[in-house]
Parts: C-alpha cells; structure tokens; sequence
C-alpha cells in the first residue's frame, strides 16, 4: 500500500512517482522490489529485536521500534527505511495500517515528507502514553493499599511483574529518545528542517514519559520493600503466639514429665484427690499465666 505525499487521501496500489509512503506487509515483503533492494543492506531487516534502534547507511536510515505489551494489547513492532523521497514501513499484523489511517484523519495536510510522516504517526502511537502510565500508578497504589491492608501476602509475583513491565517501559523510551535524537543529528542529510523540528519537541515528549516510567519503576521497589515488611511482621506475628502457646503449655510438660517418672513411692500417685488436684493445678497456672501476658500486653 502507497500514499502520495501531496495526496494522501487515497491509498495506491503501485508504486507514486514522486514522495510518497508505502506500508508494506511483512507476510509479502519479498513481492516488492522497493523491499528487495534493501535486503541485501540491512541482513537483519526482518529479524525481531526486543529492543527498538536505528542504523545510519550511506543514503537512507533504517529503525526498529519495539513497542511494550504494557502500551499496546500485545507486543508491537515499527521497522522503517527513511530516506529524502520516501519512507517505507514494514508492517506485521497490520499495525502501522490500521495507526496510520487512523493519524491521517487529523494530520492529512502536515504532512510534507517521509520524516514528517514518521513524526506523526510516532506522536500519534504516543498519544495515549500518559494516559496508560496514570492508569499504571493508579493499578500500583492499589496494590500498595492492599499489601498495607494485608488483604494479600501472596502477591510477589504480581508485584515482580510489575517490575518487570516498568522496567522494559524505562527502556522503551530510553530507546526511543536516542532514536529521535539520532533524527535530529541526522548525519546524512536525510531529515528536512520542519521534521528535525518536529522530533525535538517529540523528545521533549518522549523526556517526560522517561521520567515518569522511572518513578513507576522504583515505585515498584518500594512497593516490594513494604510487602517484604509486611510479611516479615506476619511471620513475627505467627512466631510470637507459637512462642506465648509453648510457654504457656510449658509447665504441663513439666507436670507430665514430673509424674512420668517410674518411682515407687510417689504419694499423690495412689492419693484419692491426686488427679484431680493435678487438673485443677494444671488449670490454675495456665490462668495465672494468661493473666500476666495479657497485663504485660504480650498478646
């Protein structure tokens, strides 16, 4: 599919003459000379990185955006080939089809170049970003009230796959402010003016999300700093009423194991009130003894 810079209502089916975009699919690539020329270029074109980064070549650039599951419903992928006429992208479940019709509903007319196209299909894949980090820290200060509550102890794996998220989110955008910043160096030329200006106000954009996804990330730490607290005073908790049980059944082992001896003579043995008084001594020291633990307030 191909949309011609200065008309890009309509999708083309060959190849525009002049500037133009072409979104190819991944499942078809090799039916396409305009992706057959670069093959032998970038060996790695079609390879799955689960990183996202760009290549300087001698006349174009090719990137690799690898978007997180945390901002999209699956792991998605934006690869390109930007050069002064065109871009094209190469699409995988028809990604960047269904996000670059949508841009072009309200981005029609600014777009002027490949690079420009590039631009706004990033801002608009990126528009919701701050929205889904809100919705993260929302999702992790209910965890946090949970792990407070003690309404959960069980949650380290929840906890660990937040972790794991936020941290890949950081990344993300660590990545892909060195890309926009390698667009806006742009060693070969390739970018015009109005794009490089475009990309630094998406760095800016891109700074601030980067700042916010580390936040989130060591809001996790502290989350799973609270929870191991938690669950070490849960553990204490359990310890000290094994421990108050034990001390107070303590003298009825030693009254068991005193009258378990094998000595003849042992009057309370043969006594008519010996057991009895045992059981009613027995009951007494175990009173006595909640008694004290209570008013030392050890229970």
């Amino acid at each position: 599919m191909f949309y011609a810079i200065d008309h890009l209502e309509d999708a083309l089916e060959t190849k525009p003459d002049k500037d133009f975009v072409a979104i190819i699919p991944a499942r078809e690539a090799n039916n396409y000379d305009i992706i057959n020329y670069y093959v032998p270029k970038i060996p790695m074109l079609f390879t799955d990185f689960h990183f996202s980064k760009i290549e300087s070549f001698q006349d174009f650039l090719y990137g690799f955006i690898n978007i997180p599951e945390i901002l999209v419903s699956e792991r998605s992928i934006i690869s390109f080939i930007l050069t002064k006429n065109y871009i094209v992208f190469i699409d995988r479940d028809n990604f960047i089809e269904y996000h670059f019709e949508k841009m072009l509903e309200s981005n029609t007319g600014s777009i002027t170049s490949g690079s420009t196209a590039l631009f706004y299909l990033l801002d608009y894949i990126m528009s919701k970003d701050l929205e889904k980090i809100n919705s993260l820290q929302h999702n992790l200060v209910e965890l946090e009230l949970n792990v407070l509550n003690e309404k959960k102890l069980d949650q380290i794996r929840e906890i660990t796959g937040y972790r794991s998220r936020t941290l890949k989110l950081h990344h993300y955008y660590t990545q892909i402010e060195g890309i926009c910043c390698d667009l806006v160096d742009d060693t070969q030329n390739i970018l015009d003016e109005e794009a490089k200006k475009l990309f630094q106000i998406l760095i800016r954009k891109i700074t601030l999300f980067g700042h916010e996804s580390e936040q989130i990330w060591e809001y996790t730490s502290q989350i799973r700093d609270i929870y191991q607290q938690q669950l070490d005073v849960h553990q204490n908790i359990i310890m000290k009423f094994l421990t108050i049980v034990t001390t107070l059944f303590m003298p009825l082992t030693l009254i068991a194991g005193w009258y378990g001896m094998n000595f003849e003579y042992m009057p309370e043995l043969h006594w008519k009130y010996g057991y009895p008084l045992i059981f009613i001594l027995s009951c007494l020291l175990v009173i006595i003894m909640c008694i004290v633990f209570k008013k030392k307030k050890w229970w």
